[in-house]
This record gives C-alpha cells, structure tokens and sequence, in this order.
C-alpha cells in the first residue's frame, strides 16, 4: 500500500471550501487507498504559517487560514533530518543538471533558475524540492496540484512518484 506526501497546494485547497479545485481535491484525497499514511510536510505547515503571519500583518480574515493550519496538523508530520538533506543534495543537483547549464554560474536561489534550453523561469521553490526530498526518502507518492512539480521536479527524478489533481 502506498503512503503518501500531501503538498503544500494541495492542503490549502483540500481544507478551504471556497478555493476553486476544492471538489475534486477532496474526490481525489477521497480515493486514496483507504487506511493508507498521507502525511504533511513540516515544510508545509511552515508555509502555512507564513502565510498567517502575512495575512495577520495585512489586516486580512485568518480564520480559514487558522482552519487550514488546524486540520493539516491533524495528518503525520513528515519531518527533516539527515536523510532528507541527502535526498535534498540528490533532488535538487538532478533538477539543475537537467534543466541548467552548469558550465556558468547557477544563480543561488532555485526561483531565479531558468531552462538553458528556452529561457522559461521554472516556477519551482527551494520548499518544493524539500518535499520532493521528503518523498524521495520515505518512498511516498506526492500529491499536488502543481503542474511544475510534475513537469521540472517530476521529469527530473525519475524516482519520485507524483499524483497531480
């Protein structure tokens, strides 16, 4: 039985009912195989907060971002230690090596990272590879939302398996 990786995207929009995709989210988490693990990412629950933290400045509503925060708590927490720094390495140096030119300088920060081939920004995170590393390390399937983990994250590491709502 598979035991999966609920992305960041995707709890934000399993646990607000007003968010568009809510439905099918909620259908797709429905009919993972029934007792199987889905784990949260501690790197979601501290994107989740950060984005309290914001809205919290900016004077917006918090209490659907509150909800969203105390129900993904409620899932196993999928922390990061040794092993996932080590899954991290491998990720993120595959993703590069595939999408990068590694003759010049690779900018630092993975959001600044563009495809040598079409020069198309890779719309990917350092928190995305995080819980890519997660996945590759435990063996768990990701589900996401983002067609940009699939496509640059995905096709980079043939290992780790995703499952796209």
């Amino acid at each position: 039985m598979d035991a999966y990786l609920l992305d960041t995207n995707l709890v934000s929009v399993l646990y607000d009912a007003g968010r568009p995709n809510h439905h099918a989210v909620r259908t797709t988490i429905a009919d993972l195989d029934a007792g199987a693990p889905q784990l949260v990412s501690a790197v979601t629950i501290a994107e989740l907060r950060f984005g309290l933290a914001l809205s919290r400045a900016a004077g917006r509503p918090l209490s659907h971002i509150e909800a969203c925060i105390e129900k993904a708590e409620e899932h196993p927490l999928a922390e990061i230690g040794r092993h996932t720094a080590e899954a991290f390495a491998h990720v993120k140096s595959s993703v590069a090596l595939q999408r990068l030119d590694v003759r010049r300088r690779i900018p630092r920060w993975v959001e600044g990272w563009a495809d040598h081939v079409t020069a198309a920004m890779l719309q990917i995170d350092e928190n995305d590879l995080w819980i890519a590393a997660q996945a590759v390390e435990r063996n768990l399937v990701v589900v996401t939302g983002d067609t940009d983990f699939v496509q640059i994250i995905g096709a980079a590491v043939p290992e780790l398996r995703v499952l796209r709502v």
